[in-house]
C-alpha cells in the first residue's frame, strides 16, 4: 500500500524522492519504494527523514522499529490514540489531501476539523472540483438525539449550536458540485471519517466530549472486517439523512 502520509509530506515541503534520497545518502529507488510500496526504512534513517520533512517519525511510519502484525486481519489497525487530542494534527489534513476517490464524514458537529485546520474547507472544495464525491453527515440540531447528547455532555443546547457553527464554516462551499451535506437523527456511537481506504473512528463515551474519547486509525485490507463494518455503518446512517437544500438547516 502506498504511503500517502509520506507522499503528502514530500509535496508539502517541495521534496522529491531523488532530493530526499540525496539528503539521506540513500538510493533514489529506495525512497521511491517507501512512497509507492509502503516500505519502512531503518529507524535511524526514518528519524532523519522525518526531521527533514518536519513530521513525526511514528506518523510517517507507524510501524517503524516494530514487528508487523501476526496476521492480516490485525493489519487493519494502523494506530490507536488514547484521546482525539493525541492525534497529530497533520494526520487529519494529510488523509484529506491524499484522498483520490471518495470522502465520507459522519459527525455531530466535527468543529475540530476546520478549527484546527484553517485550509480544511478549501481542501474539501478542491477535492469536489476534481470530481471526488464528498459526503458530510452532521447531527440534526433539531433532533432529540442531539439534544440528549448535549445534556449528557453537560452543554445542553450548546451541542446544537456547535452544529450550526460547524455548518457556517461550510457555508462558502455549499452548492459545490460533488458535495453532499445531510443531517442525521441517530444516536451517534462513533464519528467516522473515511478517506478512500483509510478511516478514523472516534468512539463516543457517555457523558464525555468527543475529544476525550479514543481514535482508531484503520486501513482497508482484503478480508478485514473492521473497515467494512464501519463503512456499512456510514451507509446506513447516510441513507436516513435529510439532505441540505438551499443552504437551510
Amino acid at each position: 500500500m502506498p504511503n500517502e502520509r509520506l507522499r503528502t509530506a514530500l509535496t508539502r515541503r517541495s521534496w522529491t524522492p531523488p532530493t530526499l534520497a540525496e539528503a539521506l545518502g540513500v538510493d533514489a529507488k529506495t525512497v521511491e519504494r517507501w512512497v509507492t510500496k509502503g516500505r519502512t526504512p531503518h529507524r535511524i534513517t526514518a528519524i532523519k527523514a522525518a526531521g527533514l520533512l518536519g513530521e513525526e517519525t511514528d506518523y510517517l511510519w507507524p510501524n517503524v522499529g516494530k514487528r508487523p502484525a501476526m496476521d492480516e486481519k490485525h493489519g487493519e489497525v494502523v494506530s490507536v490514540y488514547t484521546e482525539r487530542s493525541a492525534v497529530p494534527n497533520t494526520l487529519w489534513l494529510s488523509l484529506l489531501q491524499g484522498a483520490t476517490r471518495s470522502i465520507d464524514i459522519l459527525v455531530y458537529a466535527g468543529l475540530h476539523l476546520p478549527e484546527a485546520n484553517p485550509s480544511w474547507i478549501k481542501e474539501i472544495e478542491a477535492k469536489c472540483k476534481k470530481g471526488i464525491p464528498v459526503r458530510i453527515a452532521f447531527g440534526d440540531p433539531e433532533s432529540v438525539e442531539v439534544s440528549t447528547r448535549g445534556e449528557e455532555e453537560g452543554v445542553g443546547p450548546g451541542m446544537a449550536a456547535r452544529i450550526r457553527y460547524a455548518l457556517s464554516w461550510h457555508q462558502p462551499i455549499i452548492g459545490t458540485e460533488n458535495l453532499a451535506i445531510g443531517f442525521h437523527s441517530t444516536v451517534l456511537y462513533n464519528s467516522i471519517l473515511r478517506f478512500d481506504d483509510q478511516m478514523l473512528i472516534n468512539p463516543h463515551i457517555y457523558s464525555m466530549p468527543a475529544f476525550r474519547a479514543p481514535i482508531i486509525h484503520l486501513r482497508k485490507i482484503h478480508g478485514g472486517p473492521l473497515f467494512e463494518t464501519y463503512a456499512e455503518c456510514f451507509e446506513r446512517v447516510w441513507s436516513k439523512c435529510r439532505l441540505l437544500e438551499n443552504g437551510e438547516v
